[in-house]
């Protein structure tokens, strides 16, 4: 009797995986939306509250990334601008993208120019256009270089912490769409001239809520 139940089960399991699969072939297509590297830079802010970002001259960043970057990532576009408030400062790159493989943990490309990492951890921002807003923050060591960092990102559907439940809304998404890949953002804010975790807490929440403004409450 029990392995009947776990039949059936399978069974309407792999009716409803036939189901979605039959929707995704013949349903009438959902257009993707595509957007381009300027867009996505026009939509982000340059001051946040004291803050001033750094742009290199006649460039919408503060620097380029590699292409390395793009290849893997595969973004609509990477924009790193440094804000910069007297002796503090505030490294803000944001990963613009409609594909999974662009929504990461930060950790492997990190280690990769020689940052070691720990205690990585969830926690949360106060914003006043958001809310509370999950963050993931990790500690970086690199010779005598020691700080904290964060990352946190967002889609259509909201703000998380890391890609644990983030995959599975993505994959809903695409269910419910017909197809069509939620879009959104990796946003990592990196400490460069100041160690103190709150004060870092603060400047991201004033980042959202500078950002829901030029962009028009897309981020």
């Amino acid at each position: 009797m029990e392995r009947l139940t776990i039949t059936k089960k399978l069974g309407i399991l792999c009716g409803l995986f036939l189901t979605m699969g039959a929707t995704l072939n013949f349903a009438p297509r959902t257009a993707q939306i595509e957007r381009k590297e300027v867009e996505i830079a026009e939509m982000l802010p340059v001051k946040v509250e004291h803050y001033t970002a750094q742009l290199a001259t006649g460039k919408y960043c503060s620097y380029e990334m590699d292409k390395v970057n793009y290849d893997i990532l595969q973004p609509w576009g990477i924009v790193a601008r440094t804000f910069i408030d007297g002796p503090d400062k505030y490294d803000v790159v944001v990963i613009a993208s409609r594909k999974k493989e662009s929504f990461h943990d930060p950790q492997v490309c990190l280690r990769a120019q020689g940052w070691e990492l720990s205690n990585q951890r969830t926690d949360t921002i106060q914003t006043k256009t958001r809310g509370t807003v999950p963050v993931t923050l990790f500690d970086m060591a690199q010779g005598g270089d020691k700080r904290t960092a964060m990352y946190f990102l967002k889609t259509t559907q909201g703000y998380y912490a890391d890609m644990s439940k983030l995959k599975w809304d993505m994959f809903k998404y695409k269910i419910t769409h017909v197809g069509k890949d939620d879009e959104g953002a990796f946003v990592r804010i990196m400490p460069m001239g100041t160690l103190d975790v709150n004060q870092m807490k603060k400047f991201a929440g004033d980042w959202i809520d500078e950002a829901v403004k030029t962009s028009n409450n897309y981020y």
